[in-house]
């Protein structure tokens, strides 16, 4: 989940007068939160429910955005897996006539840690007003380290008494859009404004049933799946074409856009290798992914962002050998971290986007590092098992969590002090178990009710989103077979694509997205 700074007013328990000013010298998470409200009100990924493709970008983008203000703020320092440009779509206008049309704007991230001029410049790529960014003060990189702890201090006890972010404060449906009147000089129209369409959503989808929506949209879904069958069997042959000319070994597309944006990726890769064929050397029975990110990944994938200019795809072709030697570093790495933590087993999280090898060799070191020191002065709990390798640990970047996943999988952030990490160990170890056995019993299942959702219906594709975890899909599946011979009908769902998600949607390739927990 992408991150939203949260709010900071002065209570009872701040630091006193002298150290508050010197903490008023430096950019806070507040003072961001607060210069990019209208930005995040322009972007927000449930702004954009009914176009999946423009929503999935700017959640995608969002993330990298969370991550790179986090890193400027906490350690000053700029993310080496940060793009130079983030896409993100933006309404055209707010007139009824163009609410489906959207701007593609690229948000420039500036590589500097002055956070106010990254600021600026992610407003002024929307036209959205800098006033007050302007007016924050500049601070010079020095005075950074010596207000580092005090403001850490404060942020720590002011967080005890704001455990909710800007977009998702808690009001009652009876009284939508009205603070306590303490807060009332805080009020801003973007709060209100998002909150009745956050409303607006809520009640539609409490009222919609599946067999309903069904009925609205399944013509829809027909009629664009047909239609866009000749521009697939087109692309298949431009596929097959590129992958043979550049000898790859496959050409994959998981970036959530339709398939007339795969074509023009494989256009704009055809023509990126008639201009510079001897560049494409390096991509000799590699695998392709059109995806969020210019990189290589961990399985060793050629990753080329959809978004991105055809330099930057040439760059990382030309320079795949300095990427493969992080690649093959990985294994010593994973080692060794598996050895500081009593064999624990390292994995990869299953439901979450591809990882970029660069930045995962990173993080291993760091994590590595903080068991080291920790190590250096203490022990590890005597009620641990002396042998950890029936655990699994995902290593993720600094804004990743610090959870056990559905799966069993212990997720910890690479930036984890090491005390931290052994303390979640130890009071999370148990449950890590127990969901790890619950969904090696649950994948069987999920895989058979699979196939027999897709004999029953007839469907000619049954997919689902990363986001939905085995137990989920499970239900719904459930839910669909026992609709089957029952008296308020069948569904009919024959020869349609269908995806499980979290919303209701017909794709403009004929996709029919439902979410998991749909009413009856």
């Amino acid at each position: 989940m992408y991150i939203f700074f949260k709010k900071c007013t002065s209570r009872p328990g701040a630091p006193a007068a002298g150290s508050f000013a010197v903490l008023h010298r430096m950019i806070s998470s507040s003072e961001v939160a607060t210069a990019l409200r209208p930005f995040y009100f322009a972007v927000h990924p449930d702004l954009f429910g009914r176009y999946p493709q423009q929503r999935q970008v700017n959640e995608d983008s969002l993330k990298l955005l969370s991550a790179h203000l986090e890193s400027l703020l906490k350690q000053r320092r700029i993310l080496p897996s940060t793009p130079q440009t983030l896409p993100f779509y933006i309404r055209a206008s707010n007139e009824l006539q163009d609410r489906g049309t959207f701007n593609l704007i690229k948000v420039p991230l500036e590589r500097t840690v002055d956070t106010k001029l990254v600021l600026r410049r992610i407003l002024e790529s929307c036209n959205l007003p800098t006033e007050f960014v302007d007016k924050m003060p500049s601070m010079q990189d020095g005075s950074r380290s010596k207000t580092r702890n005090a403001f850490d201090d404060f942020h720590q006890q002011q967080t005890a008494h704001h455990q909710q972010s800007f977009y998702y404060k808690k009001r009652s449906e009876y009284n939508f859009g009205k603070e306590q009147q303490e807060d009332d000089e805080d009020d801003s129209p973007f709060e209100k404004e998002f909150d009745i369409f956050q409303f607006k959503i809520k009640r539609t989808r409490e009222n919609e049933t599946l067999q309903k929506w069904l009925r609205k949209h399944l013509v829809t879904a027909a009629v664009r799946t047909k239609a866009v069958q000749e521009l697939r069997e087109e692309v298949e042959k431009l596929k097959e074409d590129v992958t043979k000319q550049l000898q790859l070994r496959e050409i994959i597309y998981d970036c959530g856009w339709n398939v007339e944006h795969f074509r023009g990726c494989l256009k704009s890769l055809e023509k990126l290798a008639e201009l510079h064929p001897g560049a494409m050397d390096g991509l000799k029975d590699r695998t392709l992914v059109f995806a969020a990110f210019t990189g290589v990944s961990l399985e060793g994938h050629v990753m080329l962002f959809t978004g991105d200019v055809q330099r930057n795809w040439l760059e990382l072709i030309k320079t795949i050998d300095k990427h493969d030697s992080y690649l093959s570093k990985l294994p010593a790495y994973e080692y060794a971290l598996s050895q500081v933590l009593r064999n624990i087993r390292i994995g990869r999280r299953k439901f979450m986007p591809k990882a970029q090898a660069m930045a995962y060799a990173s993080h291993l070191r760091k994590i590595t590092t903080a068991l080291l020191d920790y190590l250096g002065r203490s022990k590890f709990p005597k009620s641990w098992p002396e042998s950890l390798s029936q655990f699994e640990l995902v290593v993720e970047s600094e804004a990743g969590p610090l959870m056990v996943s559905p799966t069993g999988q212990l997720i910890v952030p690479a930036t984890c002090p090491g005390s931290l990490v052994v303390d979640f160990f130890t009071n999370h170890l148990a449950e890590a178990l127990e969901k790890q056995k619950s969904y090696d019993q649950q994948k069987y299942v999920e895989r058979d009710l699979h196939a027999r959702c897709l004999a029953q219906f007839r469907l000619l594709s049954l997919t689902k989103d990363d986001s939905v975890t085995p137990d989920r899909m499970i239900e719904c599946l459930e839910k669909l077979l026992g609709k089957t011979g029952t008296s308020s009908g069948e569904l009919e769902l024959a020869d349609l694509n269908l995806n499980i998600t979290t919303y209701y949607s017909v794709l403009t390739d004929g996709t029919v997205c439902i979410p998991w927990d749909w009413k009856q």
